[in-house]
């Protein structure tokens, strides 16, 4: 079952929200398919898509460390953090599993991407589901392509 969960620190600049992300994907939240930052209001927030609900124990820590938490697997399963916050986790969450916003750190596909691709071999062995301007046949990637939701497909703007 497909889990996803938001995170908000209130981080006004979006290099803290990515490293942030990064972060905790290296250390506690390893097993994320995809690691997103979302802009919210007027701040950074993260989203994590993850195959089952973290736990009990990792929410706490989480909690713990002053992020605003929402765990949502198509229904909301846990709001937690401070008030604020909770609610820019939660919209992080809702933005990453409607796929309507949010920028990509990472996800399937992405540690193989170095070098130049042909568009249609990133297509067909990433997540990336779009390469925009259309047209463009090949992309020098160095592993730091970080495409973004819009409209409902993981799209790679150059």
């Amino acid at each position: 079952m497909t889990t996803w969960l938001g995170l908000d620190a209130g981080h006004t600049e979006p290099v803290q929200a990515d490293e942030t992300a990064l972060s905790l994907y290296e250390s506690l939240l390893f097993h994320a398919q995809v690691v997103c930052v979302h802009v919210v209001e007027d701040h950074h927030a993260m989203s994590f898509r993850l195959v089952e609900r973290p736990s009990e124990n990792t929410v706490s820590t989480l909690v713990e460390r002053g992020y605003g938490v929402a765990v949502h697997d198509g229904n909301l399963q846990r709001l937690a953090g401070p008030e604020g916050l909770d609610r820019g986790a939660l919209r992080a969450a809702l933005a990453h599993r409607q796929r309507r916003e949010g920028r990509a750190l990472k996800f399937p596909g992405q540690r193989a991407l170095h070098g130049r691709y042909g568009v249609s071999d990133i297509l067909a062995f990433s997540a990336i589901e779009e390469v925009l301007p259309h047209g463009v046949k090949s992309v020098d990637a160095r592993g730091d392509l970080r495409p973004s939701f819009v409209n409902g497909k993981l799209t790679l703007v150059l």
